[in-house]
């Protein structure tokens, strides 16, 4: 059933005698947008909408953000969803009024975080909902600036702001919208800054960050505090970090081989090898170098990017699960960033 099926039948009258839970399972299959626009419909589907358990019915939406494309139309980042079609589709951010004037900086899990350089302004946008808040201005110039959010725990955002480099550390501005302020702080990483990397993944809280040569830089955003794990082998460049099932995990693809490990004891830096699988038979030629973008949060799945598409790969079963590629007309895209998150009340509460 389409969307425009469910709102004729509503219309009609069908919603009232409708069984509750045939509802619920048509309303699991809906895109996420179309989920946030109907539960305006009625008290009762706002009601079955909002409930918990069709929530864990839903299924987790992919999303990319920051890819570039040679196309002379696309310069800035640019941010995207996978339709059902098998493409990854420009999601419209035309309700966003400052969008032309200013550039999104980073993202998380349905949040963009934008810059505007004059007058100096952050917006936070929540593209499911189509909110967007401005920020106080930070009281210091920004070196680098990211978004953390946490879709399954609080529908809670913190802005960093990193404002200066130490040679173990930084100074930061935290913006938190719980409070609505700014609060200045320092950080010790215990390494030294240099070693740190771009690659970064916020969850429950605490932002991970992997560092050179085999460390990942846990930063407790509520304590801000820092803990270093040790990686199981030195980190690939290549490498990234993230959450599945409530593990930590961390992953790599080198010579066609993916290999997953689990973080069972943070304290001991104790890491378990999941799994090592060839991805030779989706690649093809061994020109293309694939890389690993995500893990799914519930599943054994990872999101990997083979030039010019996306594809799921499952861990257990060794199979592809799904494919998306960029549209022909604009070209070829590059480095993509993804995040699977869920239609919980914290995402449609967060900027309401």
């Amino acid at each position: 059933m389409e969307a425009s099926d469910l709102i004729s039948c509503y219309e009609k009258g069908i919603e009232r005698s409708m069984n509750e839970d045939l509802l619920i399972e048509i309303l699991a299959r809906l895109p996420l947008k179309s989920l946030s626009r109907f539960k305006c419909v009625s008290k009762s589907w706002h009601r079955l909408i909002s409930d918990k358990y069709l929530q864990q019915k839903l299924p987790l939406i992919s999303t990319g953000v920051f890819f570039r494309s040679e196309s002379d139309q696309f310069k800035e980042p640019r941010y995207a969803y996978t339709a059902a079609d098998g493409v990854i589709e420009d999601s419209q951010l035309d309700f966003f009024p400052f969008h032309e004037k200013s550039t999104i900086v980073d993202g998380c899990n349905g949040l963009l975080l934008y810059y505007r350089p004059a007058p100096v302004t952050f917006y936070v946008v929540n593209t499911t909902t189509k909110k967007w808040v401005s920020l106080p201005r930070p009281q210091k110039i920004t070196q680098l600036s990211i978004l953390a959010f946490d879709p399954y725990s609080s529908p809670e955002f913190k802005v960093l702001c990193f404002t200066a480099w130490r040679a173990r550390g930084a100074e930061l501005e935290i913006y938190s919208s719980k409070t609505g302020s700014w609060d200045q702080h320092e950080i010790q990483f215990g390494i030294e800054t240099d070693a740190i990397s771009a690659t970064m993944h916020y969850f429950n809280k605490v932002l991970y960050i992997l560092a050179y040569p085999n460390r990942v830089v846990a930063v407790n955003l509520t304590k801000i505090t820092c803990n270093l794990i040790k990686l199981p082998e030195p980190m690939n460049r290549d490498g990234r970090v993230g959450h599945s099932q409530g593990h930590l995990h961390y992953a790599y693809i080198d010579e066609n081989k993916l290999k997953i490990w689990m973080l069972k004891d943070a304290k001991r830096s104790e890491w378990a090898l999941k799994h090592e699988t060839s991805v030779r038979q989706f690649i093809g030629t061994r020109e293309i170098k694939p890389n690993i973008l995500a893990f799914h949060p519930e599943k054994e799945l990872v999101y990997i990017w083979v030039p010019w598409k996306m594809v799921s790969y499952n861990l257990r079963e060794r199979r592809l699960e799904g494919m998306w590629k960029f549209d022909k007309e604009r070209g070829k895209a590059y480095l993509i960033q993804i995040w699977l998150f869920p239609c919980s009340s914290f995402l449609t509460k967060c900027l309401a």
